[in-house]
């Protein structure tokens, strides 16, 4: 369950000892908070910058070390607003940090994870998208193997659309950064059929629509969903979307083409499988850029690796062209 209880969510908000945290994310947008139940998750980058931890009389406060580079860290067990603060008066050291470790061991789908959250949650144009995310990085749990890198909600930006709080769609994101991550046991098929078999099961289902739904909903309580202004009530009955976010495919490699393939034999029952694609060079998801498997093979066949090789390597016909 990643909903707060009501202590933690108070003291997150004006006037509760994490309230300066709250405030610095939302005044910082390249930073991301996630409600994990007993804990919050603050992100930067896509790598969690801060994990806060409830425990007796106050919250425990930790930075990964494994991110290297910050000496001198303050007490981890924080009981006011003072030591909160003392934490955020660290935080351009420990970005520093997270920078130089990501420069040697790049972490692009998780970055690109986080670029998503911001456009759809609080960006200025966040009001007119057509979804919003309301988790990252979810653990399905025991029985489950499947982590979903994002959940998000459908909820059209019309205005008749936008009054409807209940039955809305779910959305569970599968995204993908460049043709390597597509295949094998951590590609595509393998996810799709771990979702699917989450989705058969109806119990799990519900308790799992019924958490997203408290997620969404404190999370707008503590402001981090600007660009949404009424809680959600509810999921409805439909299947859920399972959208693909493909980030940074090459044209000229087959690999895209292969998959797809394999994706039309695919045996899956639970979930209608979409392909986003960007609103030019934005990261906003609408509906009119989400497209079935067999329509998106159509109106981008000359991006999904057709074309002939070269060298060994796969060329689509314009980049023949213009490497001649």
């Amino acid at each position: 369950m990643r909903t707060l209880n009501e202590q933690f969510l108070r003291d997150l908000e004006c006037g509760g000892m994490l309230a300066p945290l709250t405030k610095k994310v939302k005044s910082d947008h390249t930073l991301c908070l996630e409600l994990r139940g007993n804990y919050i998750n603050v992100y930067y980058r896509g790598g969690s910058l801060l994990k806060v931890e409830a425990s007796s009389g106050g919250y425990s406060v930790e930075f990964d070390k494994n991110y290297g580079g910050v000496e001198e860290l303050p007490e981890r067990r924080v009981q006011d607003q003072a030591g909160v603060c003392k934490w955020l008066d660290r935080l351009p050291f420990l970005k520093q940090a997270m920078d130089c470790h990501f420069a040697k061991n790049e972490k692009n789908e998780r970055e690109f994870q986080q670029l998503l959250v911001r456009e759809n949650n609080f960006s200025r144009n966040s009001n007119s998208t057509d979804y919003f995310v309301i988790d990252i990085e979810y653990t399905a749990g025991a029985g489950h193997p499947e982590r979903f890198d994002l959940v998000a909600v459908q909820w059209p930006s019309t205005p008749d659309e936008r009054k409807k709080a209940n039955d809305r769609r779910l959305v569970i994101v599968e995204m993908k950064y460049g043709d390597d991550a597509l295949e094998g046991d951590a590609g595509l098929c393998k996810h799709i059929q771990d979702i699917d078999a989450f989705l058969k099961c109806e119990s799990d289902l519900k308790c799992f629509k019924e958490d997203m739904v408290r997620v969404f909903n404190q999370k707008r309580r503590l402001g981090l969903m600007p660009g949404c202004k009424k809680d959600l009530e509810s999921f409805g009955d439909e299947k859920p979307i399972l959208l693909l976010v493909l980030a940074n495919h090459d044209p000229g490699k087959s690999t895209l083409s292969k998959v797809l393939d394999d994706l039309e034999r695919l045996k899956y029952s639970k979930a209608d499988l979409r392909i986003a694609t960007a609103s030019f060079f934005g990261y906003g998801l609408y509906d009119e850029g989400v497209h079935e498997v067999a329509c998106f093979r159509k109106l981008f066949a000359n991006y999904i690796g057709s074309g002939t090789r070269v060298d060994g390597v796969s060329q689509s016909p314009h980049k023949q062209s213009r490497n001649a």
